[in-house]
């Protein structure tokens, strides 16, 4: 396989990327990698997906944001979201606080959700009923303001389900 810059050379190193359930590839030879910094592959892979994800999103999706926001910055580092948008990279922990809100969009448009509602694993499931609860009844919420009564019974019997198991944890407790 050709490297996917300069599609001369045989590609050498892979990187791939899971974005909307699609899986990115990007095929380099060593040269091109070197020239993109990517001695060890390993240590280039945040610059990489930065602009990998910022190669798929366009400008658009990014400068979505008002003016008044891209002029913030960061208070620890000075990085501005800006800055942010042609870098693909945060300067310190305390960007992600932030640009919070600009995030949101983000992380929204690329996962369709900025709230992750994945399973956890197995051993956190039986200690963590409350964080299940909270869903199931928000979900209700949501299943009779659209009139979906099915769901919202399944919804309700689990939601009691999920109160006896705290009840009885609380019991047990004691």
């Amino acid at each position: 396989m050709l490297c996917q810059i300069c599609n001369t050379r045989t590609a050498e190193i892979k990187i791939a990327q899971v974005v909307n359930n699609k899986k990115i590839e990007l095929n380099l030879c060593k040269k091109c990698a070197e020239e993109k910094g990517v001695d060890n592959p390993l240590s280039a892979l945040p610059q990489l997906f930065g602009n990998l994800i910022m190669g798929l999103l366009g400008n658009e999706v990014l400068k979505e944001t008002t003016k008044q926001e891209n002029e913030v910055s960061c208070s620890n580092c000075g990085l501005t979201w800006e800055e942010f948008q042609n870098q693909g990279l945060f300067g310190c922990d305390t960007c992600y606080d932030t640009f919070k809100e600009e995030l949101k969009v983000v992380l929204r448009r690329i996962h369709g959700s900025n709230q992750h509602i994945g399973n956890r694993p197995s051993r956190h499931r039986i200690t963590m009923p409350e964080i299940d609860l909270e869903r199931a009844q928000k979900e209700l919420q949501e299943a009779i303001r659209s009139e979906n009564f099915e769901r919202a019974a399944e919804l309700r019997d689990l939601i009691r389900s999920t109160q006896r198991q705290i009840e009885k944890k609380r019991k047990n407790l004691n």
